[in-house]
C-alpha cells in the first residue's frame, strides 16, 4: 500500500511538471507573436514615436525613390505630423489587401495576421488615405451593425478625381464616350475604370480596353503608342506626365523608347461611373480620439500655409483642398492655368450620356 501511494506521488509531480513547462511554453508562445497594439496619444509620447501606415509602392504618394529613400505627399505628411507631436516617425509600410476595410482591420484594429521583418505581429498607430465620407464611415454589416465601429475616420486632407490621359498625334480631346468605341484605352486592372470600360453600354468599350497590372505600365503603353487613352486617378496621371517622374530612371527609360507627343490631361465627367470626385483622409482606432483630434490640428495648420501644395508640386500634383477647407487654404491657380504653366490638365467637360 505504501509502495503503491508513493508511486502514484511520484506520477502526480511529474503530471504536474509537465503541465507546468506547457503553461510556460504556451506563456512565452503569446508573449512573442501577441500583437502590438495600437497607441494612445500618452503612449505614443512616452514612446517617443509614432507609427504611420502608407501604401507601398504608391506613388506619388508613398514610395522609395531612386535614392532609396521614403518620398512621396503622404511621406511628407506623416513627417509633418510626428514632427507636430514631437516624436519621431516609424513608417509602416501596407501591402493593401482586396478592400479598404481589409486594411484597416489588418493595420489598425486586428493585425492578427501580419507580421514584420522580425517576426513580430505589429499595428500602426495612424493610417493614411482613407476614404472620408459620412456613409462609409456610418455602413452597416449584414447584421445590422455598425460595419467600421472600432476605427474613427477624420482629418480629409485631399480631393482626389479621375484623369484622362490621351495621345494628341493620334486624336483630338475626348468629347463623347464614344472615342471609346475606336481607340484603346489603358487601365489599372481591378479599379474603378476598369469595371466601367467592360462593363458600361453594355460592354461596347470592352473590345478596345487593355488592362495593365499597375497605372505606370498603361501610361508608358500610351507613351509607346500601345493605346491612345489612359483612365486613372489625377494624381498618379499628373505624376507619371510630370518633369519630376520624367527625370527618374523609369521616367527615362519610357521616354526613350517612346517617338509620340507628350500626353496632354483632361478633367471628364464620366457617366455611369459614380463619383467624379472623393475625399481622403486619416484614421486611428476609435478608442484613440484624443490621437486624432492632435493629428487634425496639425493638418490644419499645413492646409493654412499651403505645405500641401508645396508637397504635392514637388511631384507635379494639382492639389485639390477637401471642402471643408476650402476656406482656409492659400488660393491655387484654375486647372487652365496650370495648362498654361505646363501641366497640361484641361477643364473639365461632361461626357454623352450615350455613345
Amino acid at each position: 500500500m505504501a509502495l503503491l501511494t508513493r508511486t502514484f506521488s511520484v506520477f502526480a509531480r511529474l503530471w504536474l511538471m509537465i503541465n507546468v513547462i506547457w503553461l510556460m511554453i504556451l506563456m512565452g508562445w503569446l508573449t512573442w507573436s501577441s500583437p502590438v497594439n495600437a497607441r494612445s496619444y500618452d503612449d505614443i509620447q512616452a514612446s517617443g514615436s509614432i507609427r504611420i501606415a502608407v501604401y507601398k509602392d504608391f506613388p506619388p504618394y508613398s514610395f522609395i525613390n531612386t535614392q532609396g529613400e521614403a518620398s512621396g505627399i503622404d511621406v511628407a505628411l506623416a513627417q509633418a505630423l510626428a514632427d507636430g507631436l514631437g516624436v519621431a516617425l516609424d513608417l509602416r509600410w501596407m501591402t493593401p489587401d482586396e478592400t479598404v476595410e481589409d486594411d484597416m482591420r489588418n493595420y489598425l484594429w486586428k493585425g492578427m495576421n501580419l507580421t514584420s521583418e522580425d517576426g513580430q505581429r505589429v499595428k500602426a498607430d495612424v493610417m493614411l488615405r482613407v476614404p472620408y465620407d459620412r456613409e462609409f464611415a456610418l455602413q452597416r454589416d449584414d447584421l445590422g451593425l455598425p460595419a467600421h465601429e472600432l476605427v474613427h475616420m477624420f482629418a480629409p486632407y485631399q480631393r482626389e478625381r479621375w484623369l484622362l490621359a490621351y495621345d494628341m498625334a493620334k486624336l483630338e480631346r475626348p468629347q463623347t464616350a464614344a472615342r471609346f468605341m475606336y481607340h484603346p484605352v489603358g487601365v489599372e486592372v481591378d479599379t474603378v475604370p476598369q469595371f466601367f470600360l467592360t462593363t458600361a453600354y453594355g460592354g461596347r468599350f470592352r473590345q478596345n480596353t487593355r488592362t495593365y497590372a499597375s497605372i505606370n505600365d498603361a501610361f508608358d503603353a500610351l507613351n509607346l503608342g500601345d493605346v491612345a487613352m489612359v483612365m486613372g486617378m489625377s494624381s498618379q496621371l499628373e505624376w507619371l506626365n510630370s518633369p519630376s517622374h520624367q527625370g527618374t530612371s523609369q521616367g527615362n527609360q519610357t521616354s526613350q523608347g517612346s517617338q509620340h507627343t507628350e500626353p496632354v490631361l483632361t478633367e471628364l465627367a464620366f457617366p455611369l461611373l459614380g463619383r467624379a470626385d472623393w475625399e481622403l483622409g486619416m484614421a486611428v482606432h476609435n478608442n484613440y480620439r484624443q490621437l486624432a483630434y492632435a493629428l487634425e490640428d496639425i493638418v490644419l495648420a499645413h492646409i493654412r500655409s499651403g505645405d500641401f501644395s508645396r508637397w504635392a508640386t514637388q511631384y507635379g500634383v494639382d492639389f485639390k483642398v477637401p471642402m471643408r477647407f476650402v476656406d482656409i487654404a492659400p488660393s491655387t491657380a484654375s486647372a487652365r492655368d496650370n495648362n498654361e504653366k505646363g501641366k497640361n490638365v484641361e477643364p473639365i467637360a461632361m461626357l454623352a450620356q450615350s455613345p
